[in-house]
Parts: C-alpha cells; sequence; structure tokens
C-alpha cells in the first residue's frame, strides 16, 4: 500500500522551541525595546513594522539562517517560532532585504546607540568585580570577504589571495562571551589605525572609572602593538598586553640576551627580558620570545604589558590565552552565519552586524540565566544554537500566554534545557 502525504499546518509544533521559549520571554517582556527605541527608518509600515522586521532579522540570525533568503524556507512556515516572539508570521525575506537597504549613516548610528543601551543594562562584564579579577578585553581586525563590487569592498588582507572584502574591528570580553564593540573598515584597511578610534570609541561607551579602567587589560597582536598605541592606552589609564609591532626590533632585542638568561616555556620555545626595552610613558615590562617555526627556523616577538608584578611566564599565558578571542570570532562566523551575510551597501552590512553583536550576546547571556551550573554552560556560541535553541518540540499557548514546553525525550540535552526553560521561565518572572 502506497503511503499517504498530507499538507497540514503545524499549529504547536516548531522546530525551535528553546528559541520559541526565549522570544516569549524577550517579547513579553520588552526586553529589546532599547534597541529600536530610537531607530527611524524611511520605510512606510504596510504589514510589518520596521522595528518588526529587524526583530524578524535577528531570530534569523539565531536560527541559524545562512543568508536572507532563508527566512521563506525556515521560519516563514513556522508560525509557532512566530507567535512565540509576538508576530503573526515572520516577514517575507525580499521585505527584510529592502529593509536593510534602507539603513544610511544616521540609522546605523541610532540601531548603534540602541545595541549599546541594551548592553549598558545587560551587561555581565559592566558586573565585573574589578577588586577580585581583571577584565580582559580583546581588540582584534578580521576579515569579511564580499564581492568586489560591494561598497568599501577593496583586494588584500583577505583570508584568500586575491580576494575582495572588508575587514571588521572588533572588542570581544572572553570571560563573559560578550562582543563590545564592531565596526566596518574597507577590505585593505591594517590594524594600527583602527587601534585608537576603538579605544576611544569602548572608552566613551563603556564609562569605565580611571580605577576600573587601572584593573582593565586591553590585549591585542603586533598588528596593533605600535609605540604610538601604546602609550596611547597607557594614557587613558588602560593596562596593555599586547605584541609590539614587528619589524628589526625583535631580531635586535633578542641579539642582546644572553644564553643563559632564557628561560623555556617548552622545548621550542623560551623567553627573556629585554635588555634595553623601549620606553612608554608608564612602567611596563617587555619580554622577547624566541621560538622555533616550521622548518626550524628561529623566530622572535616582543610581548609588552603595564601590569606589575607578573613573572615571564604569567606575561606568556596571558598573551596565550588571547586565542579564546580568535575562537569567539569563528563561532560569529560558522554558528551565526556572520561571513556568509553579505550585503553589497556598506550600511545595510553594518546594520546586519550589529543584529550579530544583539544575537550572541543575548546567547551569552541565555546561557548564563538558563544554564549557571551546568554541563551545558560550556557550550560556545556555535553548539548553543545548533545543538540547544534549535531542539524541536511543541508550544501551547492560551490566550496568547504560553502554558506548556513539550520537548523530545529522546533528545540527548531534553533533561538539561528543560531545566534551564524553567530557569528563563523564572527569570523572566514567567510572563
Amino acid at each position: 500500500m502506497a503511503a499517504i502525504v498530507r499538507l497540514t499546518e503545524m499549529r504547536e509544533e516548531t522546530g525551535y522551541a528553546p528559541l520559541g521559549v526565549l522570544g516569549y520571554c524577550l517579547t513579553r517582556t520588552d526586553f529589546l525595546s532599547p534597541v529600536w527605541t530610537s531607530l527611524a527608518l524611511g520605510l512606510k509600515t504596510v504589514d510589518h513594522s520596521p522595528q518588526a522586521k529587524l526583530l524578524d532579522l535577528l531570530v534569523s540570525i539565531l536560527a541559524g539562517c545562512r543568508g536572507i533568503a532563508q527566512v521563506n524556507t525556515r521560519l516563514r512556515p513556522d508560525k509557532v517560532l512566530a507567535r512565540a516572539w509576538g508576530r503573526e508570521q515572520f516577514a517575507e525575506q525580499s521585505t527584510l532585504t529592502r529593509t536593510l537597504d534602507a539603513f544610511d549613516d544616521d540609522a546605523v548610528g541610532q540601531l548603534r546607540r540602541g545595541s549599546e543601551a541594551l548592553f549598558r543594562r545587560e551587561s555581565l562584564s559592566l558586573r565585573h568585580d574589578f577588586d577580585q579579577a581583571w577584565l580582559w578585553l580583546d581588540i582584534d581586525l578580521s576579515p569579511l570577504p564580499i564581492s568586489r563590487h560591494a561598497e568599501s569592498s577593496t583586494k588584500g588582507l583577505q583570508a584568500r589571495r586575491n580576494q575582495y572584502g572588508r575587514q571588521l574591528a572588533r572588542v570581544h570580553a572572553p570571560g563573559y562571551h560578550e562582543t563590545l564593540f564592531s565596526r566596518l573598515y574597507p577590505g585593505n584597511q591594517e590594524s594600527s589605525p583602527t587601534y585608537q578610534p576603538t579605544v576611544a570609541a569602548l572608552d566613551a561607551f563603556l564609562g569605565l572609572t580611571a580605577a576600573q579602567k587601572q584593573r582593565t587589560v586591553l590585549r591585542a597582536d603586533a598588528g596593533f602593538g605600535s609605540d604610538a598605541n601604546i602609550n596611547y592606552a597607557l594614557s587613558h589609564d588602560w593596562q596593555v598586553l599586547t605584541k609590539n609591532k614587528g619589524g628589526r626590533r625583535p631580531q635586535a632585542l633578542a641579539r642582546q640576551v644572553a644564553p643563559t638568561d632564557w628561560l623555556p616555556l617548552r622545548p621550542d620555545r623560551w623567553v627573556a627580558p629585554a635588555v634595553q626595552p623601549p620606553v612608554y610613558v608608564r612602567p611596563t615590562a617587555c619580554l622577547v620570545v624566541r621560538w622555533l617555526g616550521l622548518g626550524g627556523q628561529v623566530k622572535h616577538a616582543i610581548i609588552v604589558t603595564s601590569i606589575p608584578d607578573w613573572s615571564m611566564a604569567d606575561i606568556i599565558a596571558g598573551y596565550d590565552d588571547r586565542g579564546a578571542c580568535e575562537t569567539e570570532i569563528q563561532a560569529d562566523k560558522n554558528g551565526l552565519k556572520l561571513e556568509r551575510r553579505r550585503k553589497k551597501r556598506l550600511a545595510a552590512q553594518e546594520a546586519l552586524v550589529l543584529l550579530t553583536d544583539v544575537a550572541h550576546n543575548l546567547l551569552a547571556w541565555a546561557s548564563h540565566w538558563m544554564f549557571p551550573d551546568q554541563s551545558l554552560a560550556a557550550f560556545g556560541t556555535t553548539r548553543l544554537l545548533e545543538d540547544v535553541f534549535q531542539l524541536p518540540g511543541r508550544l501551547l499557548f492560551d490566550q496568547g500566554q504560553l502554558v506548556e514546553v513539550h520537548l523530545n525525550r529522546l533528545h540527548p540535552y531534553a533533561v538539561p534545557v528543560a531545566a534551564g526553560i524553567h530557569r528563563l521561565l523564572t527569570h523572566f518572572g514567567n510572563p
């Protein structure tokens, strides 16, 4: 007997049950209102307001859509998820595209101020106990490929040779998995000139006291490590831990080190204090690092820090932890598909980047709300998005209120996710 194939409307089933509960909590409590309050796009409201369409774009990022076109295939059929996010149905992808294309520099500034207002209200970094521990902030410049015809797209400094793209300057707080700042630059932008504008914007945005900045470490790679940049950060009360820019200085300082002064960190890596270090506006420690590269080639680098009383091994270990920054960026590119969503207009791309930052931080905060001391708390952005929030289930409503959540008990994370959903609803007062 042939199988029967029927087309039916799934009135309770969704492919994103935990994401639906998160959206229910956020929209019922107007959690995201600071992001949209001051935003004024020159668009008429026909079926969806501009704010509603930007919310749909945010949901598409959290749902892992590879591009805006996937809204039509993954989100619009899921009316249960839409209802959980306070929407009758998500907007059609062409409508969302036109909304992004309506952005100009003023609208991007408004969206940036809105996302910053939300961050200041909810940030875990800003609740950091400065008396107990250092606050680490990583600064990075990462390539974003794009068509050669896109605005501010240039060749150079991309992942592949002769590739066109833009550069994305970002600041992360790795201890809290938060993204604090993002800004786009042309594809041939070098790191060093972006450092001082980024630190200045960070200073104005965070509003830390001088004492708090003295307990905050700006960590960056050699591309940002010019003497002028180090002096700028030090003169504005920040602590620094950075590689100094390359050139001839690393080899020159390495030649001054006596053979007995090299401290082995591992069989192929050594460190020593610089004999005649560069002088900055505040006291610093300057270390020379030597290691064996491919083919046994000897290489050198300089690490500069203003943090007092650290051993050489601690300084190098602190710099090596910068790998967490690379992990966060790759998570946004792979999990939140930051690299896949490409807009020809620069303002439209900047709006997408800011929405991706909001999505990134929402996942960090949701993990804190849902899994404070469970094994799932160790999940990064990609695993949270793919293995937790994309868990299929049923959401049952009664007069607009969520009354039941059903998860597949055979899913390996069903039990901890169910407990996390209870914590999430409790955190928001069971709205």
